[in-house]
């Protein structure tokens, strides 16, 4: 039989990568998770293994040929009967010319209205939930059918760890009741013309890494009930112990002592405390993570987004938070990011107060359940016993799923990220002696 080896999504923002080298020749036999290709994208690079053991029965993608996320680049023959099903369905594909909107650019999708239900068993295995299961590609297909979150959980991925792929959701919609059509969708208004819309103002296509972020965005909106808290954190002792510190401890340890990482700190230590925040939903399940792995968003020149992940964020000292998030930070920016890198984040930090924002509502990091916003740090009147201080401060924004998360737990996560913050020292930093 079959199997194929797709391109994986490494980063909420990498649409596609290149072939940069194949590690074994069309006929080699391999074994299951061998590497079989090497892939760079923009971002990162990383290696893709063999999702079965077999024979390597044919390289799709020849090496500098770029693939889309999702891709078809290669497949192996483990030597089993080919499924009677799959034959089948090749079968029954229409030609091109007589496919709905033959001739489209876009992937085309076809439905068969059946009187029964899916035929799809239910999973019964957690999937390999550190790594992203759904590609750009699948969650675009799903919104273009109307395919819920739940109902993407009842179908059996046929993938490495029992990730979804292309040929699982086709064979899905392909058996899957057709839902009439709303009534205010049959009387909305059409889609206006590539004319009409001309007249508004000039036209830019949206990029493929644009078009990965938004998907990743939308599907984040419809899984997730998004609720935001924002605190506002007086951070005058940090900034006077940074301000003290911050030229010692660049001698000591060679990188800058940033708030970034001062927030990064605090909040994989808090974390500890908190499993339910430290936590992924798959079905009707939360997962509670083993490990502290936090990421920070990192906006780059071509205006993407990408989010490299410090693992371990609670076990390391606070010169080790900064020295890891400063060779992550420069090798995102220098696009150098490994597979490694951008995966198993448990909970992600957005500073956007890098850019003179003061609030702001992030979307959470699927599968994740929350997701902590960093605001500019002001100046502002402050009333203490009494007086009016001048203070400085910062606004944290704290985005959670109230499916898992309600307001009560929030609240005290964030109360207790705002009081840890406040109350940092030296000794609390290791800082002690420099």
């Amino acid at each position: 039989m079959k199997i194929a080896i797709t391109m994986p999504q490494m980063g909420q923002s990498v649409a596609e990568g290149v072939i940069v080298k194949w590690r074994k020749a069309v006929g080699d036999e391999v074994a299951a998770d061998e590497i079989v290709v090497d892939v760079e994208s923009d971002k990162i690079s990383f290696e893709i293994e063999s999702p079965a053991a077999g024979r390597l029965s044919s390289c799709l993608k020849r090496e500098g040929e770029v693939a889309a996320v999702g891709d078809l680049i290669g497949e192996i023959d483990d030597g089993g009967p080919e499924e009677h099903a799959s034959a089948a369905s090749k079968d029954q594909v229409p030609s091109v010319g007589a496919r709905p909107h033959a001739g489209g650019d876009q992937p085309q999708v076809l439905v068969q209205a059946e009187s029964t239900g899916s035929g799809m068993p239910r999973r019964t295995e957690l999937p390999e939930i550190t790594r992203e299961w759904l590609s750009p590609y699948l969650m675009r297909m799903a919104l273009m059918n109307d395919v819920s979150m739940d109902e993407l959980q009842t179908i059996t991925g046929t993938g490495k760890g029992g990730r979804l792929t292309k040929a699982d959701l086709m064979h899905y919609l392909s058996r899957r009741p057709v839902a009439a059509s709303s009534l205010p969708g049959a009387m909305g208004k059409p889609e206006p013309s590539p004319g009409e819309v001309a007249q508004l103002g000039e036209i830019i296509p949206m990029t493929a890494i644009r078009k990965t972020i938004a998907d990743h965005m939308i599907q984040s909106i419809r899984t997730s009930a998004h609720v935001t808290m924002v605190h506002a954190v007086d951070m005058t002792s940090v900034v006077a112990l940074r301000e003290r510190m911050k030229q010692a401890f660049a001698d000591q340890y060679g990188v800058k002592m940033t708030y970034t990482t001062v927030l990064t700190f605090v909040t994989a230590r808090v974390l500890r405390s908190f499993p339910n925040i430290n936590a992924s939903v798959f079905g009707s399940n939360i997962v509670l993570r083993n490990e502290v792995n936090v990421g920070c968003a990192v906006a780059l020149p071509d205006e993407s987004l990408v989010v490299p992940v410090l693992h371990g964020a609670d076990t390391m000292s606070f010169p080790e938070v900064a020295q890891g998030l400063d060779r992550l930070f420069k090798v995102a920016r220098d696009k150098a990011l490994t597979r490694a890198d951008v995966e198993g984040g448990t909970f992600t930090i957005s500073n956007f107060g890098a850019f003179g924002s003061l609030i702001g509502t992030p979307i959470i990091n699927q599968p994740q359940v929350a997701i902590l916003g960093m605001g500019s740090i002001f100046k502002a009147p402050v009333v203490i016993d009494n007086q009016i201080c001048i203070r400085d401060q910062i606004y944290l924004s704290f985005t959670f799923d109230h499916r898992v998360i309600d307001g009560a737990m929030g609240g005290r996560f964030l109360n207790a990220i705002q009081r840890a913050t406040e109350a940092l020292d030296e000794g609390d930093l290791d800082l002690r002696g420099l």
